[in-house]
């Protein structure tokens, strides 16, 4: 263990490392690339949910060979009485103690089906969302339960509605995977096709290397599906193109979507689906016999999406199967990806 003064001259000397333009350019690429392959799956625990996510993101963690962490936010209770704001301490002990209790037990649980995988927990004070966004920072990928009943009908808003899964995802600072009660690991094995969606926005490039990955890691295809309409009349005459020329673009729009990661994963055999239809219809339900379905997202704020609607949102609310929520600049591109493969 260093001393107070070989710490202090360990910091000055790596400060003045720092300074120098050239070593950082040269040195701060490769420190974070490491960081990023060391980066963990981390996976939020409640009372209410967690089981089917924790037992999802222990087989992602191994299957990525990345160090899993469980963590479980633990919020003070905080009454009002006349004299002012005053903690109660028993209630507190005793929520520390149940939050300890839940901790082992998904330690134990992890351990028991995936003994390869390097594991850490910790309890973190703090209201679950502001504890999970502050984990997301420094994780490759955040795994969160949901309280919805199996079974839940499609598409219909039921307790998952406004949940703190549906918070997360809008700002997280990794891609996030919301796993349903039904969602669970052994579905993997029986429905291996990962399904992404396409709308041919920037945002979307990063969900179609996030699938592209997921399949490559399970030796599966990617489906790659893209809802279309017709187009709006372009003056008062109503005039439009014709509807078999928008449904060329649109074949053309998925194609250009997916051909920089075809040439990244040769092996990983593709699909396109073009569906005249809404997008959320049609990855709700295109997505019921796959193991994965990804969303891109823009990153709007909860409020904003609430009020004008969004897609990863409703497809989050409506799927059965695990949905991964993937903002633009969580995952790499595809000349960034192919570095990394080179390397």
């Amino acid at each position: 263990m260093l001393s107070d003064s070989e710490r202090r001259t360990v910091q000055e000397l790596e400060a003045a490392l720092l300074s120098d333009p050239a070593f950082s350019r040269a040195v701060l690429p490769v420190a974070r690339r490491l960081g990023r392959s060391r980066a963990p799956v981390v996976v939020g625990v409640t009372a209410g949910a967690g089981s089917s996510a924790l037992k999802w993101a222990a087989a992602e963690a191994a299957g990525q060979r990345r160090p899993l962490r469980i963590v479980h936010a633990l919020s003070a209770p905080v009454p009002m009485d006349p004299l002012g704001v005053v903690p109660v301490v028993d209630s507190l002990t005793a929520q520390q103690a149940a939050a300890a209790q839940q901790v082992d037990r998904a330690l134990a649980r992890v351990r028991s089906i995936a003994p390869d995988v390097e594991v850490s927990a910790g309890i973190v004070r703090g209201s679950p969302r502001r504890v999970l966004l502050r984990e997301s920072r420094d994780a490759h990928l955040l795994v969160l339960g949901s309280r919805r009943r199996a079974g839940q009908r499609p598409g219909v808003r039921g307790p998952l509605h406004g949940s703190l899964a549906l918070r997360v995802t809008a700002t997280a600072g990794c891609p996030v995977a919301v796993v349903h009660p039904s969602g669970d690991v052994a579905r993997d094995l029986v429905n291996p096709r990962v399904v992404v969606g396409i709308d041919g926005l920037t945002h979307s490039d990063a969900a179609v290397g996030f699938a592209f990955r997921a399949a490559a890691r399970r030796g599966t295809a990617v489906t790659a599906v893209h809802a279309w309409c017709a187009d709006c009349p372009a003056d008062l005459e109503a005039v439009t193109a014709p509807l078999v020329t928008t449904e060329a673009a649109a074949y053309a729009l998925v194609d250009g979507a997916v051909a920089a990661w075809r040439e990244l994963y040769p092996d990983v055999p593709v699909t396109t689906e073009v569906v005249r239809c809404d997008p959320v219809s049609a990855l709700v339900t295109g997505c019921a016999d796959a193991a994965l379905v990804v969303v891109g997202s823009r990153g709007r704020r909860a409020g904003l999406g609430a009020v004008f609607g969004s897609v990863s949102r409703a497809v989050v609310e409506g799927a059965t199967t695990p949905v991964a929520v993937v903002r633009r600049g969580t995952e790499p591109s595809p000349p960034e990806a192919h570095r990394w493969a080179s390397r």
